[in-house]
């Protein structure tokens, strides 16, 4: 990198190409250029960009990302910036803040993301002031011929945690068919490199997964010797050897019919670690689709909320959400442990019997998920319990998240307890393409949609430790689905969602961000102690 001075002759041309197009004030700042491309005729950089000229009638330029207004953690790596333009195969990039140019370059890509070394320089000559960027297209002749714009702040928040999340092939009749490729990876918003992968090549299916709010315990669904109700549960520490002892059984439930068997759906913990709360005695309306973004509908038509207690290994069903004539799932346990937050929703008898007689096992796979959405209508609305150490109360809707004419599920609260966030949608449950995150008071008020909802998927969500950042699942830019962040302020309004693009994968979706407690052991690994014996042979063939 160098320094850009302006000889006095240039600065008519300068001003003209750069106020006009680019807005960027004539003063010094840092220029680069993308590696391997170099200027022509023997040009210096800094004479290149000086020879830019603006054209004629400049095409309007989309640019992708940052969405305008996002917010960049403060402890987090470089946004990148993405454009889409058919008139140009080289772009000029400009960074400004205030009345300052932060810096400038020539990029041959239709998407740039600022190095370690200049990305410090940013943020700090940013400070607390928006960054204004500027992407102008370059023809052969030199001259300027599109041009676009966005915006992005650094926050003064930073995440201050890592992000354990799930990888799978898509789509999901793939990803059932291929163990192997499945992975949990952890990466860190603040690092430049790839995200670190903690468990891969297994043989069996292992999925949802979640920590206690104390970063003691951790937990993950795993097919454990057939067992669909096979769940990991350890203290966490740097190396996990999973083995017979550290698995429990939610079928060690008594599930009431029609149900033969618990998966131990969507659990959770207690904030302590001492108690997981999961969905039982499921009867799955679950239809496997060959489209690559929404390969599935799937919900549970029956279930009660269980809970398994670490000091005396038992399961039980929590009363006033464990009643058979209501499909109870989803569970979330409040910051201070006294409630329990769950979507709940009426049986549908026929529905259980098409289950049963093996009605949706035959549905064709080439079919949309809104064709089946419109067969198999479901909507969930959202309750709170209290917990009482397992003895349970009475339900309650929670306002703002319940009885509205949609679908209302994955409640989350935020660690500090002020607010609780869930998605919604028209139907279903799980990948939806509505699916939208929604903000309420945490013990329920107005509801507010987030600013962050892509246009395409958002769920699986989760708080940041500090109780300032949403971790969330979209596929507004991808079949693949990809992490994204947004920034929660003191009245619950979010920025514009900023794609976490290091983390994400081309052949594989991101799955369930859930970030691990700073308390917690971060560079912690698991393996199978033993991989084939863990194997077993599956209970169960509707598949998950």
């Amino acid at each position: 990198m160098t320094k850009k001075s302006i000889p006095p002759w240039q600065l008519p041309l300068l001003i003209l190409a750069l106020f006009l197009w680019t807005g960027a004030p004539a003063d010094a700042y840092t220029i680069f250029r993308s590696p391997g491309l170099t200027p022509p005729d023997r040009m210096t950089l800094s004479g290149w960009l000086d020879a830019l000229q603006p054209g004629e009638n400049p095409a309007a330029m989309d640019v992708l990302e940052p969405a305008a207004g996002a917010m960049v953690p403060a402890d987090a790596a470089s946004p990148i910036v993405r454009w889409r333009d058919n008139t140009a195969s080289l772009w000029l990039v400009t960074m400004t803040t205030g009345s300052s140019t932060v810096c400038q370059g020539i990029v041959d890509k239709d998407a740039w993301a600022p190095g370690e070394e200049l990305w410090a320089a940013i943020r700090d000559k940013a400070g607390n002031q928006p960054v204004t960027v500027r992407i102008a297209g370059i023809d052969e002749d030199g001259r300027l011929v599109s041009r676009g714009r966005t915006s992005f702040s650094i926050s003064p928040d930073p995440v201050g945690a890592k992000i354990a999340f799930l990888r799978k092939r898509l789509p999901f009749r793939k990803a059932k068919d291929n163990p192997y490729d499945s992975q949990m990876a952890v990466g860190d918003p603040a690092s430049f490199g790839k995200p670190r992968v903690v468990l891969q090549d297994q043989p069996l299916c292992f999925n949802c997964h979640a920590y206690s709010l104390d970063g003691k315990a951790y937990g993950m669904d795993m097919d454990y010797k057939g067992d669909k109700g096979g769940y990991v549960l350890v203290d966490v520490k740097e190396k996990t050897r999973v083995a017979d002892e550290d698995v429990i059984s939610w079928n060690s439930y008594d599930a009431p019919g029609p149900s033969k068997y618990s998966m131990g759906l969507f659990t959770c913990f207690s904030p302590d670690g001492r108690f997981a709360a999961s969905t039982v005695g499921e009867s799955s309306a679950f239809v496997m689709l060959d489209d690559l973004y929404f390969s599935q509908m799937f919900f549970p038509a029956t279930g009660q909320i269980a809970y398994y207690d670490r000091r005396s290994n038992t399961v039980s069903p929590l009363p006033g959400a464990s009643d058979v004539d209501l499909i109870q799932t989803n569970p979330a346990f409040s910051p201070d442990g006294a409630r329990v937050a769950f979507a709940r929703a009426m049986v549908q008898p026929s529905l259980v019997k098409a289950i049963e007689d093996g009605v949706l096992r035959k549905e064709d796979p080439t079919q949309n998920i809104l064709d089946v959405n419109e067969k198999y209508p479901v909507q969930f609305s959202l309750y709170a319990v209290d917990f009482n150490e397992g003895r349970g109360g009475v339900a309650a809707p929670i306002t703002g998240a319940s009885n509205n004419g949609l679908s209302n599920f994955f409640p989350r609260y935020s660690p500090d307890g002020k607010w609780l966030v869930f998605t919604q949608s028209r139907t279903g449950l799980v990948l939806q393409p509505d699916s939208r995150l929604v903000i309420v008071p945490a013990q329920g008020g107005e509801p507010r949609v987030l600013a962050a909802n892509t246009p395409l998927m958002n769920s699986w969500h989760a708080w940041s430790p500090n109780s300032r950042w949403l971790a969330f699942a979209a596929k507004g830019n991808s079949p693949y689905t990809e992490v994204y962040l947004t920034h929660i302020n003191d009245d619950g309004q979010s920025s514009p969602s900023l794609r976490l693009f290091r983390f994400s994968h081309p052949e594989l979706a991101a799955m369930v961000p859930e970030f691990v407690p700073v308390n917690s052991a971060e560079q912690m690994t698991m393996e199978l102690a033993d991989p084939e014996a863990a194997k077993g042979e599956s209970m169960a063939t509707d598949g998950r």
